[in-house]
This record gives C-alpha cells, structure tokens and sequence, in this order.
C-alpha cells in the first residue's frame, strides 16, 4: 500500500466514521458480515489463545475474540481514528493484553509474532496486490486464517466504480480493488493452509482457512 494510499484511507476511515460505528456495535453488535466471519470462527477453541486483527477497523472481532476466552489481541490498522476508538474501548472493557499499531500491515510484520487466528475483514479489496500482504499474514497463522473479500464478477466491478467516483469527488487517493476469489483461494492453499469453513454475506464471501 502506498503512503498516499494510507492517507487516502485514514481520510476516508476518520475519527467520527469510527465513533458512530463504535456507538453501533455498542446497540447493535457486529455488522452482518463480520457476524458471519464471526460465526464461521466459532468452531475453534478461542481460550487462552491470541489473534491479530489486520485492519481491525473498531475492534469487533477482536472483543468477540475476548469474549470467548481469547487472551491476546493485536490489531494493526492504517486509520488513526479507528486505532484511537479500538485502543480506548480496550481500556473501557479492561482487556489489558491488547496492542495496537497504526501502520500497513506489511510494513511491519517483521515485528509481530505468529499468533493462533489472524483475520482480515474487508482488508484485501484495500490492497492493489494481494500476495504480498496475504502471504505476510499466512507467515503469522499459526491455526486458521479467516477472511472476507468481494465476491468478484460484475456485480463487485460495479460497486467498485461507484465507490471509485465517491472517492474522486472527495479527492481522495484511496481506491479498492476486486481480486478473483479462486486466484486467491489457490494462493492460500498453495502456502499450506486449507479451506475449512466458507459462506456468503453479499456480496461478500466469507472464509476459513486453516494451516494443514
């Protein structure tokens, strides 16, 4: 990710976007499709175990993690606003094993640990090129890997444009992109992981991968 990328999306990801989606969360829970992603996680024994949370947005996966005996929490997120209300309501829910970095991933997963679940919720559609920051990840999954991406084809080409034309308006750098699903699937599989769990949330999908 570029660093005008990475300040295209810390414009678009502001501070208030954060707070009103924290005030959600707080009513409503997670959105549908982290719910989902959520949902397709609790198969695996959370207790005692530790996630990074790549683009974590808020948080939510992460406190649903904790909430399920999870222990240690990472998240690293290009967005400072979302970095201030994640890293606060950590404070505010006395989760005390919790780290936060404002960076891109890539940039600094040299200095992280494996950890045993690694998630990225809507975060490979922000990347021009997958393979490095999917590859990156996979190097820090110690048991499954879940994410979710656009469900390609024309209906995902489409929403791109719109949002492409939003962000031209706003001037803002920041653009998403539509990866083919089986490209990635294959990259996945091809690092030694398998594809344990999988739904739809449109138009999103949703998976699990897990090391073999």
């Amino acid at each position: 990710m570029s660093c005008e990328h990475c300040c295209g999306a810390d414009m678009l990801f502001d501070l208030k976007s954060a707070q009103k989606e924290l005030t959600s969360y707080k009513k409503r829970g997670p959105r549908k499709t982290t719910k989902k992603l959520l949902s397709l996680f609790s198969g695996y024994d959370q207790k005692g175990k530790s996630l990074l949370d790549i683009g974590g947005g808020i948080g939510a996966i992460q406190w649903e993690f904790v909430r399920n005996g999870g222990i240690k929490t990472t998240d690293v997120d290009s967005s400072s606003g979302y970095i201030t209300v994640a890293s606060d309501y950590a404070k505010e829910i006395n989760h005390d094993a919790a780290s936060f970095k404002m960076s891109d991933f890539n940039d600094v997963h040299e200095e992280l640990s494996r950890h045993d679940f690694v998630s990225l919720d809507k975060v490979i559609c922000c990347y021009p090129e997958y393979k490095s920051l999917l590859g990156n990840a996979l190097n820090k999954t110690g048991t499954a890997l879940a994410l979710t991406m656009p469900l390609g084809g024309w209906v995902s080409e489409l929403l791109a444009q719109f949002t492409k034309i939003y962000l031209i308006l706003r001037k803002n750098p920041f653009r998403t992109y539509i990866h083919s699903p089986k490209q990635v699937h294959e990259f996945i599989e091809s690092n030694g992981f398998r594809l344990s769990e999988k739904a739809l949330s449109f138009p999103w999908l949703v998976r699990v991968y897990e090391r073999c």
